[in-house]
């Protein structure tokens, strides 16, 4: 078994993975882009040269994803869409108490049983960026993009390519969720080897929203935080300041009840490698730092730091 220790700064460094490569990460959105290039050559609509109002009001009341094609045609993402029919409503043009913002689901379900709001999102589309009363309530940045009469004649590489790039949001998320997702699956082999369980979320004892707690949040002996970043965000701060609060708070349980609880950082990416001192930082404040290269560390930290009483198969 892979010895427990803390891995020096310069073995996280030289251990990091810059790029998650996922194969089945890669296969799913490979079929969203697929879907899309597929509704969008059945029926033609980015290829004609005149664009009828008609036509594409009733390509969006008849698929589901008709929608999805058009706003990444026009590189204009779901939230400022749902911005804009925001705009529309307190405008009153679309007839509607304004009370709360509708998202896209709500949005199509609309369109589908409903052909004047149909045609209304229609035009928007299509000659939105010629509409005088929206010069004045829109960015020209955004207005810019309603402009699908403009979008005709596209290759099929060109679209491929502006569709993988619309989804580079749902791309990282989802590589986030991968990591967390190797990090259970290590979790649950333990489980099943040596019974001990695992939890996630707010404990009673940690002031923080735990990534996960081992056994469990009620009383966590190992508890794990994770983050794993391709590029830097303004989110890797708050991250940060998570991590160190909770290995803050466990140190002050061990000294106080002379326990013997452990806090792991577990941080990768090269968004990381981006912010040197602040993976210093991660390195530092903490009982052990782990990474997708030293992820089989666990098993040892957790025999380590989880009493007796938690396991029900000790000898595995």
């Amino acid at each position: 078994m892979i010895e427990a220790r803390k891995i020096s700064f310069q073995e996280a460094w030289d251990s990091s993975t810059i790029f998650l490569v996922d194969e089945e990460l890669e296969q799913e959105i490979e079929a969203q882009v697929e879907s899309l290039l597929e509704t969008a050559q059945n029926h033609r609509v980015s290829e004609t040269a005149e664009i009828s109002i008609t036509d594409i009001s009733s390509f969006l009341s008849q698929k589901d994803n008709a929608l999805d094609v058009i706003l990444k045609d026009i590189g204009l993402s779901e939230e400022k869409f749902m911005r804009i029919i925001s705009l529309l409503r307190k405008l009153r043009r679309i007839p509607d108490d304004f009370d709360r913002e509708w998202g896209v689901s709500k949005i199509k379900s609309k369109v589908a049983r409903e052909p004047d709001f149909a045609h209304l999102i229609a035009e928007l589309l299509v000659d939105g960026k010629r509409d005088k009363e929206l010069e004045r309530y829109i960015p020209i940045y955004y207005l810019d993009m309603l402009n699908y009469r403009e979008i005709k004649g596209s290759s099929l590489a060109a679209r491929r390519i502006r569709y993988k790039k619309s989804l580079i949001g749902t791309y990282g998320a989802r590589k986030g969720h991968r990591v967390e997702g190797r990090i259970r699956e290590k979790l649950e082999e333990i489980t099943t080897k040596y019974g001990i369980g695992y939890g996630k979320g707010r404990s009673r004892i940690i002031e923080t929203d735990l990534d996960f707690a081992v056994p469990d949040t009620d009383d966590p002996w190992v508890v794990i935080m994770s983050s794993f970043q391709e590029t830097t965000s303004s989110g890797q701060t708050t991250k940060a300041k998570d991590m160190r609060s909770a290995y803050e708070q466990i140190c002050h349980l061990n000294s106080r009840y002379g326990e013997n609880r452990a806090f792991v950082n577990f941080v990768d990416g090269g968004g990381w490698l981006a912010r040197r001192r602040d993976l210093e930082r991660l390195v530092e404040h903490c009982h052990y730092f782990i990474n997708l290269q030293h992820l089989d560390m666990l098993e040892a930290i957790l025999l380590q730091h989880v009493p007796e009483r938690y396991f029900t198969n000790r000898a595995g």
